[in-house]
């Protein structure tokens, strides 16, 4: 934390972060912003919090605040930042994208073609569940929205119990009657987009494979799992993928509904993450949070394309140019059949990068590439049967 500079102006170069990570505030500091942090705001109730953000700003003439993680979404944060004159947003926007309810009320008020975008409303007014979502995670800047990556989340079950209704998991209301169930389908899905490449995306590159994770007991949800959702019943911790598998077509609806809600929200600046269902009448908007997606989102985005999130942050603060994503193969975050494993205790062919929160996360220069090594995670079988006639399974080995 930089020494007070006393009172007076606020200085905008000097940058208040609520809640950071550690390579947030080292990028900030490297591109020359006086940073000041609250690093936790766990230890104050509302009143304090509120108190103590007008100090902090005062003291240190701060010239922008900006809220990470779990603080970007608290009141307290939000409209004492926007009333002192250093909030990037207005309080409203980000608190009406942190809210589904809220997103269902923007939605239809703004006109029969937003209104058909929205879910039905589930238990305790929340979206049912559904076995495909997409997680978009944008960046804005000058009110500019660029989608930084499109990562699929597949809660679809092997095995799982079955939910209140008596149907398994992923087959009851809000499912898509077209999703392969259980890790052969999936991998063979997969397989099959690779080799007939009906599934790039924007950069030409193929999409990453389909797998499934094991349910959890009824009444589970993947509350703390990465970029979850939380509440939803019987649907296991997702697999991630990016980029996605869709089409042109597909990638493109999906990229119009999220910007196009952080439009009607009014958010003017900083990272949001929606996530999007897949349903038989299209993408439909579940919810949105002003922040950085989540591990391991977060991380299969930065394997996959070399960005950075939080030095593209800072380059949005300090009004440089954003880079441009560069995609090079692809990758997973596969749910571990036991969530204690750790990388010695995973075969050899998987080729795990990273083992965290029940994940393994995997890279693989093509689809069929990362089929394997999904299946080996898994422990399902070999994906020899499931490659083009005449091909060989790949050789081990990371990017």
């Amino acid at each position: 934390m930089t020494a007070p500079a006393g009172p007076g102006s606020s200085d905008a170069r000097n940058l208040l972060l609520v809640c950071p990570t550690a390579r947030l505030v080292a990028a900030a500091t490297e591109a020359g912003f006086h940073v000041v942090t609250i690093a936790d705001t766990a230890g104050f109730t509302d009143d304090q919090l509120r108190d103590h953000l007008v100090d902090t700003v005062r003291i240190h003439r701060v010239g922008k605040l900006i809220a990470c993680g779990d603080a970007s979404v608290l009141p307290a944060v939000l409209e004492t930042a926007e009333r002192l004159g250093v909030s990037p947003n207005p309080a409203a926007a980000a608190r009406s994208l942190a809210d589904a309810s809220q997103i269902r009320g923007l939605l239809a008020r703004s006109g029969p073609q937003w209104e058909a975008l929205m879910l039905p409303a589930g238990p305790a007014n929340r979206p049912p569940p559904y076995d495909v979502e997409y997680g978009v995670e944008t960046l804005t800047a000058e009110g500019m929205h660029r989608v930084t990556g499109i990562v699929e989340l597949r809660f679809t079950g092997r095995g799982g119990p079955r939910d209140a209704s008596g149907s398994e998991p992923g087959t009851g209301r809000g499912s898509d009657p077209g999703i392969a169930h259980g890790i052969e389908p999936a991998i063979e899905s997969a397989v099959e987009r690779a080799v007939e490449g009906g599934a790039v995306d924007v950069t030409g590159e193929y999409a990453v494979p389909d797998s499934v994770p094991a349910a959890p007991p009824v009444g589970g949800n993947a509350a703390g799992r990465g970029d979850g959702p939380v509440g939803t019943m019987c649907r296991g911790t997702p697999l991630h993928t990016f980029p996605a598998p869709l089409t042109r077509q597909e990638e493109a609806e999906i990229r119009a509904l999220a910007t196009g809600l952080l439009d009607l929200a009014g958010y003017e600046f900083g990272y949001a993450f929606t996530r999007i269902a897949r349903t038989a009448q299209g993408p439909r908007v579940i919810e949105s949070l002003p922040r950085q997606a989540n591990w391991p989102t977060s991380r299969l985005i930065e394997l996959t394309t070399g960005l950075q999130s939080e030095r593209e942050l800072v380059r949005a603060l300090s009004g440089s140019p954003l880079e441009a994503p560069v995609m090079v193969g692809c990758a997973a975050a596969v749910p571990l059949p036991d969530p204690s494993d750790g990388p010695d205790r995973l075969p050899a062919l998987a080729d795990v990068r990273e083992v965290r929160d029940g994940h393994a996360l995997l890279t693989a220069l093509t689809p069929a590439e990362l089929a394997v090594r999904t299946a080996a995670v898994l422990g399902g079988p070999a994906a020899t049967g499931l490659l083009p006639a005449g091909e060989r399974p790949v050789e081990r080995g990371v990017l």
